[in-house]
């Protein structure tokens, strides 16, 4: 099995013990949905993009925050917000950017610098808007605004009716409608009502529950191990030493390998069972299990969850994920029935 160091490890450990009068009530947990994970995919603009790279330009464009390329558009990964079934209103907020730059000067600064980042999509009333954090160089003077939260885009949600959904809410290929204070913010090289590129999105949505409490026997204590009671650890080892039933694993696998799948030589896709979550940057596994003490600093945690590659030569599967960290080394492996030698080098499990 590859293994996969260094791993910069942060386990998203749910160690909740909720008392019954804190749980959230029956009518509460019908009428609002957490969302909790997803991706948005959108081109921003395809003739902008070949505008950039075009020999007038002649410049190009990167990601930041994570942001990775899908296709010929780009994903905003970890979505993050609410849904109300009942109403159909709907928020999430996505992390990731692009910065855009061309029309180098002498001094190496750019004329046209543009940056988009963190898009949020907000529903509701039967009205959708795209809003985005954006960083921009005024055209002829080259002032560099920064904008938050600015109202990009109209969404057409024509024919779509957001009540009632269930989990992912899947929004494909929604029409989105430059505004007034989009055109603002672009620097003034779209006017308002200018088409954008259309908006995808993909999110998990669940009703908030109670949380399973995490056993506080830690290992080495007598009923665990059978030994004495003068062997038992320190206070200070039971509360940093122990086994949990609820934690999560994010790992993207490789952003290049990613690209690749989708891109047009392989022309694939993938597909998430068993659990296994689809955060745009990242694969979250869930339902981790195991032990850990800090004090030591091991730890030993398995995953559910599966993901599979496909596409032209190629089908990949991983899953059961495992986390092993000892002596300050960790491995990430995961099982590939399929091609277990498919990826060399991968991205670090979070």
């Amino acid at each position: 099995m590859p293994s996969f160091r260094p791993v910069r490890l942060c386990l998203v450990l749910l160690l909740l013990a909720l008392p019954v009068a804190l749980l959230p009530t029956a009518d509460a947990q019908a009428a609002d949905r957490t969302v909790r994970g997803g991706r948005l995919d959108w081109g921003i603009k395809s003739s902008f993009l070949g505008y950039i790279t075009g020999p007038i330009a002649g410049g190009g464009w990167a990601l930041t925050g994570g942001a990775a390329t899908v296709g010929s558009g780009f994903r905003f990964h970890s979505a993050n917000g609410s849904y109300d079934p009942a109403t159909g209103a709907f928020r999430a907020g996505f992390s990731g950017g692009v910065r855009f730059t061309g029309h180098q000067k002498a001094d190496g600064t750019y004329e046209l610098d543009l940056t988009i980042s963190r898009p949020a999509v907000r529903i509701s009333g039967g009205s959708g808007t795209l809003l985005v954090d954006m960083t921009s160089r005024a055209k002829g003077s080259g002032k560099l605004t920064r904008s938050s939260r600015v109202p990009l885009a109209s969404l057409d949600l024509s024919g779509i009716d957001m009540r009632g959904g269930g989990s992912p809410v899947t929004l494909d290929n929604v029409p989105a409608t430059l505004t007034s204070q989009g055109a603002t913010a672009f620097a003034g090289y779209y006017t308002a009502g200018t088409p954008l590129d259309p908006v995808s999105l993909s999110v998990d949505v669940a009703a908030e529950g109670p949380a399973e409490p995490a056993t506080s026997e830690p290992p080495g204590s007598e009923r665990s191990e059978g030994k004495p009671s003068g062997s038992e650890p320190s206070g200070k080892q039971r509360e940093t030493a122990g086994r949990f039933r609820t934690a999560a694993v994010d790992w993207g696998v490789r952003r290049t390998y990613r690209e690749y799948v989708t891109g047009p030589i392989a022309k694939g896709k993938w597909t998430l069972s068993g659990g296994a979550q689809d955060g745009g940057a990242f694969f979250r596994f869930p339902r981790g299990t195991g032990s850990y003490d800090a004090p030591k600093g091991t730890l030993d945690a398995d995953f559910a969850g599966t993901v599979r590659f496909t596409g032209t030569g190629l089908d990949l599967t991983l899953t059961r994920v495992a986390v092993r960290v000892g002596g300050g080394r960790g491995r990430c492996t995961p099982m590939s029935p399929t091609r277990p030698r498919a990826v060399r080098r991968a991205s670090a499990c979070r």
